[in-house]
């Protein structure tokens, strides 16, 4: 008679005090990953199928996965573009704020059809070649027609057997997971019969769409199991389970109840004779947080361990069972310990021609939510364009605990129904192993990670080397000129530059007369823009492009004429253009910046303090502004009464943040004619609108020529209710009068520099009406909003011959919620 041990895990228990080893297998562990930053990144595109000469506009997040968070640590990121074999076709380097960066790749109007993709690392991932960087697939649709892939006639398939925690153990209740796949490695649908040594059928399993599923046996020691598999087109094949072991210990794990997890470790009569007096350790443990304990059988053959979810970690946890510090077996599992996921309430406020506004809210299920950060992609409601694999979730708590890639990863999340669940459990079954090196733990010395922070600069001077007293590097756009120290070997270190893409850094000796003398350096730095690659075994052709339905970029889609609009770096106008009077700007006050000016005002934000608006620029250089107009609008105000024609307002809270606070205030009792909110105004840069000021925290009044404010901003409509302010910048930035020789100093260009936000711009189509643009077309892209807690966060968005469109919505919480989210949203009004 079998004999069973119930344990039921309480805190006093699972604990790393209760036992020497068990406390010396955690303090290892756990000392192991101090030393990490442990970050993961998901990238929020706007489309993941694009026509050549298109933007790829991204939103990049980087997360804290101890802790949970988003990560205030990097703050380089490379995004570069792929070909299908996965070679670089362009990078670029962006600058991380407060764990957010976005940012755009242009498409080439050459470049071929077919199958590219996304990457993204930070400065460490990329130093210490990790493979937990960001890969996401796109389509590129181009005028040419991609080559075909043959069709083979013996199409091939194979499916793997692997038992829970890696050992199939005679006379005793086995789970079995299995995983079905194409010859292109994706997953395909199977069913089948296992069958023993004598040709019965002992049980029949079923995949889900994705090939994962399980089964359970409890085999003899004389049983053999085979599995016949059907596959699609009726292909069958046949296969030899893994083979029936004697002794061992077997891990079944049930994670389908809600409060508790139970873990169940069975062995046979043959093997318990052998460590009825064997201790081991448990361990679960995640990005170096772990709980263990104590663990034997006695004289019992089978031992449960009941542990509330609220003890584990958030997400996939290990279990590895070690028999002194040699670990025996492991399984990964998905806990839900806390719902970390948050909703939003999407209204549509008022229509008004091509023009329509928003109201986003929290849906607040929890007290102490605060403010979110989100990036959204609209587009038409028939879109074909959007189809990612990742989404928030999978990227932060799903992707860095699996080797290679996941197909459809954002499939299992939000994890909230029993069929995901159990999916995703066969899914991590299949894992086997976990990728820790349990030896490189408990052998080796951790490494120190080191995250650096911008551009550092390694220099030796080379000549003169009498006299010197330092270096001096004259100010960039970023910072303002500092002394550099040498030490007695004639070398210097310069941290934390942050110069933009091509930017020129001045360098300059210092005499013992305290004279400027033109250096002879030489320089190493930390970055670079040599070419890399995407290894073969991260790539799964996902096939998004539909090899029986190419779509060919019809001629003439875009207007020979259509071009990209930077937000800060288009050359000036002509002379005559630029003293021509802007029709719109009724009011408008022009200020040419001269020398004057720029040596008054230290950014845009002062000038613009200076000029009639409230401006918030104290988060300047973590890339944060908020402008508001000085004299607060009532929402009677910004919504007229017939028989006055309805009008619209676009600036309505912040895409940087801000919030109708006074409405949000307000009691319901309360008439909201007579409420309070603060205006943005309507803000240009070279005749673009901004959808996000951050943009304006880059941009350096040395390269500004001249900015148009009209306060009144009639010309626009409610839309310029706020005002208007039209800002052109310099083909050359302005320099100030000075006394320092051009043979003074030497010009170094870093390899590779930060690049600029650019402000979205919508492409010129052709036709908004044809069926290109309404599965391929894309109508807007905000990738910097802000979410308060209370009230909402409103924004206003242009679209053309579009009836119906649906947001694309990710986003993050400032206590590390996650949002994923969907909206379709009908334009048209009831009565139309």
């Amino acid at each position: 008679m079998k004999k069973y041990y119930h344990c039921f895990c309480i805190l006093l228990l699972f604990s790393t005090t209760v036992f020497s080893q068990t406390t010396n297998i955690s303090d290892l562990y756990q000392e192991y990953f101090k030393v990490s930053e442990d970050e993961a990144i998901f990238v929020h595109l706007n489309k993941t199928s694009y026509l050549a000469g298109e933007e790829i506009w991204f939103k990049s997040y980087i997360f804290n996965k101890r802790n949970e968070e988003i990560s205030e640590v990097s703050t380089n990121l490379y995004v570069g573009l792929y070909d299908e074999e996965g070679k670089q076709v362009s990078k670029k380097l962006f600058r991380i704020r407060q764990g957010f960066t976005y940012g755009n790749l242009a498409l080439d109007k050459e470049i071929k059809s077919g199958t590219y993709f996304i990457k993204a690392a930070t400065q460490r991932m990329v130093d210490e070649k990790s493979t937990e960087v960001f890969i996401e697939e796109i389509t590129v649709f181009g005028s040419n027609i991609p080559p075909q892939k043959k069709q083979k006639n013996d199409i091939k398939y194979d499916i793997q057997f692997l038992p829970e925690g890696g050992h199939l153990v005679k006379d005793v209740e086995n789970t079995i997971a299995f995983k079905a796949i194409s010859e292109e490695g994706k997953g395909v649908y199977v069913n089948g019969i296992i069958y023993d040594e004598n040709n019965q059928e002992v049980t029949t399993f079923e995949s889900n769409n994705y090939g994962f599923g399980t089964f359970k046996l409890s085999p003899k020691a004389e049983n053999t199991f085979r599995a016949k598999t059907t596959f699609k087109e009726e292909i069958t094949s046949e296969k030899t389970l893994p083979k029936v072991e004697n002794t061992g210990i077997v891990i079944q794990v049930d994670n389908i109840q809600k409060d508790t997890i139970q873990i169940s470790f069975n062995t046979n009569p043959e093997t318990l004779q052998s460590i009825v007096s064997k201790d081991y350790t448990v361990l679960i443990h995640k990005d170096g947080l772990s709980r263990s304990m104590p663990f034997s059988f006695k004289n019992n053959e089978k031992v449960d361990l009941l542990i509330p979810r609220s003890r584990l970690f958030n997400g996939v946890n290990t279990i590895t069972l070690f028999d002194g510090k040699t670990p025996i077996l492991e399984r990964l599992f998905f806990n839900r310990k806390i719902v970390k996921n948050l909703s939003v309430m999407v209204k549509k406020v008022e229509t008004e021609n091509d023009f329509t506004k928003f109201a986003m809210y929290l849906v607040k299920n929890k007290p102490r939510i605060r403010e979110a950060n989100v990036s959204i992609s609209i587009l038409p409601e028939t879109t074909e364009a959007y189809n990612p694999a990742h989404n928030i979730f999978s990227s932060f708590y799903l992707k860095p605990y699996v080797r290679g890639e996941i197909e459809n990863p954002k499939y299992y999340f939000p994890n909230n129904t029993k069929t995901k669940r159990k999916a995703l459990d066969a899914l991590l079954i299949t894992q086997g192993w976990s990728k820790y090196d349990w030896t490189a733990i408990f052998q080796d010395k951790p490494k120190q990670s080191i995250t650096t922070k911008g551009v550092t600069i390694r220099g030796t001077v080379n000549f003169p080397t009498k006299r010197v007293k330092g270096m001096f590097l004259h100010d960039t756009k970023d910072l303002p000129a500092q002394y550099i120290p040498i030490d007695d070997e004639r070398k210097f270190v310069i941290y934390n530059l942050f110069p933009e893409a091509g930017e020129k850094l001045r360098f300059s000796y210092i005499n013992h007369k305290k004279e400027f003398l033109k250096p002879k350096l030489y320089l190493r730095y930390n970055v670079s823009d040599e070419k890399d690659e995407i290894p073969a075994n991260a790539i799964i052709d996902r096939s998004l492009l539909n090899k029986n339905n190419i779509f060919i970029l019809p001629d003439g889609f875009f207007p020979e004429d259509s071009e990209a609009l930077y937000a800060v770096h288009l050359k000036a106008k002509n002379k005559k253009n630029k003293e021509k009077r802007d029709p719109m700007m009724f009011n408008g006050r022009e200020t040419k910046i001269t020398e004057s000016e720029y040596l008054r005002y230290p950014n845009i934000g002062a000038f613009l303090q200076n000029n009639g608006f409230d401006v918030n620029d104290a988060n300047i250089s973590l890339g944060q502004i908020t402008i508001y107009a000085r004299r607060p609008q009532t929402l009677g105000q910004l919504r007229p009464e017939k028989p006055k024609p309805k009008r619209l307002d676009d600036s309505t809270g912040s895409p940087q943040g801000g919030s109708n606070t006074d409405a949000a205030a307000a009691t319901p009792k309360e008439n909201i004619s007579s409420r309070f909110t603060k205006v943005e105004p309507l803000v240009f840069v070279n005749d673009v609108p901004l959808t996000s000021f951050d943009v304006l925290t880059t941009l350096n009044m040395a390269n500004i020529e001249r900015i148009i404010i009209d306060k009144s901003g009639i010309g626009y409509g409610i839309r310029g209710t706020g005002g208007v302010i039209k800002i052109f910048t310099r083909n050359t930035p302005l320099t100030p009068t000075s006394r320092t020789r051009r043979d003074s100093y030497v010009n170094q260009t870093p390899p590779i520099g930060f690049s600029v936000a650019k402000a979205y711009y919508e492409p010129k189509y052709r036709s908004f009406s044809s069926e290109a643009y309404q599965k391929y077309g894309a109508i807007d892209w905000r990738p910097n909003n802000r979410i308060p807690r209370r009230g909402p966060f409103n924004f206003v968005v242009k679209h053309k011959d579009v009836k119906t469109i649906t947001m694309f919505i990710e986003g993050i919480s400032k206590d590390g919620s996650l949002i994923s989210e969907k909206r379709t949203i009908i334009l048209a009004d009831d009565d139309n």
